[in-house]
């Protein structure tokens, strides 16, 4: 009988889980070292919800992935008996001249997709959202939201069926690079295999300094429920996924529910006129308290758009980006260590990718494929 591959995966957040289950799942032998637990709030997928769609501003090269994500994560809901992909549509609005509303349109049409351009005449007829009369919308009705919990414990238990190991409490201390990598925990173990995989989210760059330097960069970002008026719950409840491409920025929201936290969700992806989104932050000092101005731009979105989704913040989230310079992924070997992958810089939009991310990390390991041009470690580099 041919010996198993071993693969020790570090990090089992989003993509970790994601990578050992799809590498469980073609026979490797896999180890997760995770250093908090399963579904935490110190890395990018707290928050209960994250959006998934098919019309990408980020380009059309994401398509095909992110369809091959949404037939997984339908799957796998269908195997664990429970919803994980919530398929509301997804609402795009914007100024006409805005550039990533017009990617959003051209991916839809050179890819086939399915959509709808709407005016502010069609969408006030429709939901409760409010938009200046020469703008447009993208409804894309394939899109909607995932519910992190359900997928991320059905990702669980399909690695654990097929014979993962998921170490919860496992610090890394460091990598041990050469023809058989290994890992240094916090408390002096030793650990080594055939392969490893790192998707250390925000400790991406702590753990591979020579991956980019200075290149990874860690966000500090919000999420934020409202309790709005009961006489708005039913309009707000059939709201699409929703986002707009303000001058000030992009903010986007969910249906108003009981996703972890009941009430409605809104956030802000990036701002124009708040540079401290920008600046780096060290994972092991984030600072989790909420300030006044971290809420000012969620409630100026929903007096301009969604004066229906206004009233008291009922809760509020703290979370991570880790962003290349591009916003693009990384998905390559370590430069140099052919046995060393690295899943990260996932940018704030990698939730909805995780099945596929998975399955493409298990082929770079198990197969030696070659990276997607766009997710290599030199397509990131200054030029």
């Amino acid at each position: 009988m041919d010996r198993k591959p071993t693969v020790i995966v570090v990090g089992g957040g989003t993509m970790g889980l994601a990578s050992a289950w799809a590498l469980a799942r073609r026979g490797a032998q896999v180890t997760v070292l995770e250093r908090f637990g399963h579904v935490h709030d110190h890395g990018s997928h707290g928050g209960h919800t994250r959006a998934i769609r098919h019309a990408y501003h980020e380009g059309s090269s994401y398509v095909s992935m992110i369809q091959q994500a949404d037939r997984e994560w339908v799957a796998l809901g269908e195997r664990a008996e429970q919803s994980i992909l919530m398929r509301t549509g997804v609402l795009l609005f914007g100024p006409p001249q805005d550039a990533e509303l017009r990617s959003a349109f051209e991916t839809c049409r050179s890819c086939a997709l399915p959509y709808e351009r709407l005016d502010a005449e069609d969408i006030r007829a429709r939901w409760p959202l409010v938009m200046p009369g020469h703008w447009q919308a993208c409804f894309d009705p394939s899109g909607g939201y995932l519910r992190v919990r359900a997928g991320m414990d059905a990702l669980a238990a399909e690695a654990r069926a097929e014979g993962a190991r998921l170490r919860y409490g496992a610090e890394v201390a460091g990598l041990e690079v050469g023809p058989r990598p290994g890992v240094r925990l916090v408390d002096g173990e030793r650990l080594d295999a055939d392969h490893l995989v790192v998707a250390a989210g925000p400790w991406l760059p702590s753990l591979c300094p020579t991956l980019l330097p200075g290149g990874l960069r860690r966000l500090r970002r919000i999420l934020a429920w409202t309790r709005p008026s009961a006489r708005h719950h039913a309009a707000l409840s059939a709201l699409p996924v929703w986002g707009v491409y303000s001058p000030r920025g992009f903010f986007y929201g969910f249906p108003h529910g009981d996703e972890g936290t009941t009430g409605l969700k809104i956030a802000l992806h990036t701002s124009a006129d708040q540079p401290a989104l920008d600046r780096p932050v060290d994972p092991e000092h984030l600072d989790r308290q909420i300030h006044p101005e971290d809420l000012d731009p969620l409630r100026w979105v929903l007096a301009e758009h969604l004066p229906a989704g206004q009233g008291q913040f009922a809760a509020t989230h703290v979370c991570m980006y880790t962003s290349t310079p591009g916003w693009d992924f990384v998905l390559d070997r370590l430069p140099s260590e052919p046995n060393v992958v690295v899943a990260g810089g996932f940018s704030g939009h990698g939730f909805k990718f995780a099945p596929a991310v998975g399955l493409h990390v298990a082929a770079l390991v198990l197969d030696g494929a070659a990276p997607r041009p766009e997710f290599e470690v030199a397509a990131h580099r200054p030029r």
